[in-house]
């Protein structure tokens, strides 16, 4: 069964001008990961930014190993401190 994309998986407020969004998507004929920085323009509509990161979804669990591996070394060297409010 083919999957409808694009697919907004999370997004939060980077700042309070622009929000973060990870996606699923097509460009180019290959599916892709898409973690962007999004802007409102006059309308309020979101824009995808230029400052983001696009890659085959082939390098998707490459990059989720590779972002699970800093998440525990900040947790585990005091950089970053759980939403709880402890490291």
């Amino acid at each position: 069964m083919p999957h409808e994309l694009p697919v907004t998986l999370a997004e939060w407020q980077r700042n309070s001008r622009e929000t973060l969004r990870v996606r699923l998507d097509r460009f180019n004929g290959q599916t892709i990961i898409d973690c962007r920085s999004w802007w409102s323009d006059a309308a309020g509509e979101l824009r995808p930014g230029k400052s983001g990161l696009t890659l085959a979804v082939r390098h998707l669990p490459d990059l989720a190993d590779a972002l699970a591996k800093a998440l525990a070394h900040a947790r585990s060297t005091g950089l970053l401190v759980d939403r709880e409010g402890t490291s």
